[in-house]
C-alpha cells in the first residue's frame, strides 16, 4: 500500500466524516492497490465480480453496454476522483452489468470491501457510501430525463443543460467523443452532428470540439420534427 494514493482517497469523498487527523490511520487499514490501464482497455467485462471500491485517480472511464445487435450504449463516464464500482460493490451478487473500460490512459485505485468492513472506521465510511448512492440515484435519473426526451434537440439541450447545472456555469466540458455522445444518447452519430451544427447556426449554442457553450433559454422547435417543453424551464427536476 502506497500512501500517494491517500488525497486521491481522501477527494473520491470515502472519508468525508473522518477527521483529517484520523484519516492517515484510516487509510492504513484499508487493504489499497492500483494500477495503470491503457486507452481501450477492459478493466472489467460485464458479469464480472467486482469486490472492492473502485477510484479513478488518473484519467478517465467508461460504462458501457454492448447488444446483441452489435449495438453500444454509453452508460456513463468516470472522471477522475469518480468511483465507478459502487452499487456493483455493496450490491449482494457483486456483478457488473455492463462493461468498464478505459477511456483514456488511466489509473484505478482498489480498495477491498472486505477491508472497509473490518475498519474501525467502518461506521463513518458507511455514511460516506450511503450519501455517494444517493448521489448515483440522482445521476441515473437525470439520464432517464434526458433519454425520455424524443426529440434529438431536446435531448440535447436537456444533457447540456444538466451539466450546466452541475458545473455551474454555462461553458460545459463533454468528455467524450462525438461517437460516444450519440451512444450515451441512444442517437445515430450523423444525425447527432448535423443537429449540432444546425442548433450553432441558429444561435442556440456555440462549441469547439468538447467544450459547449449555452446560449439561449428559447424553446427552439424540435430540429426532427417533435417538439417539447423548454428543457431549460420545463419540469424544474434537473
Amino acid at each position: 500500500m502506497q500512501i500517494k494514493h491517500l488525497e486521491s482517497v481522501i477527494n473520491s469523498g470515502l472519508f468525508q466524516y473522518v477527521s483529517r487527523s484520523d484519516c492517515i490511520d484510516a487509510f492504513e487499514q484499508l487493504n489499497i492497490t492500483a494500477r495503470n490501464y491503457g486507452k481501450g482497455e477492459i478493466i472489467f467485462y460485464e458479469n464480472d465480480v467486482i469486490d472492492s471500491l473502485c477510484i479513478v485517480e488518473r484519467g478517465s472511464v467508461r460504462g458501457e453496454k454492448t447488444y446483441p445487435s452489435g449495438e453500444i450504449h454509453i452508460v456513463s463516464i468516470f472522471e477522475e476522483g469518480s468511483i465507478f464500482s459502487l452499487q456493483i460493490s455493496v450490491s449482494r451478487k457483486k456483478t457488473t452489468p455492463i462493461d468498464l473500460i478505459a477511456n483514456e490512459q488511466c489509473r484505478v485505485i482498489f480498495i477491498s470491501m472486505q477491508s472497509i468492513e473490518a475498519s474501525s472506521f467502518r461506521d463513518r465510511m458507511h455514511s460516506a457510501l450511503i450519501e455517494m448512492l444517493a448521489d448515483d440515484n440522482i445521476r441515473m435519473t437525470h439520464k432517464i430525463e434526458i433519454l425520455a426526451e424524443r426529440g434529438l434537440r431536446s435531448r440535447i439541450m436537456v444533457y447540456l443543460n444538466v451539466l450546466a447545472r452541475k458545473s455551474g456555469s454555462d461553458t460545459v466540458s463533454v468528455k467524450m467523443s462525438r461517437e460516444q455522445m450519440a451512444q450515451y444518447l441512444c442517437v445515430n452519430r450523423s444525425a447527432l452532428s448535423n443537429e449540432l451544427n444546425k442548433m450553432k447556426r441558429e444561435g442556440l449554442i456555440d462549441f469547439q470540439r468538447g467544450t459547449f457553450r449555452l446560449l439561449k433559454n428559447g424553446n427552439p422547435e424540435d430540429g426532427d420534427g417533435s417538439g417539447t417543453a423548454d428543457p431549460f424551464t420545463g419540469t424544474g427536476k434537473l
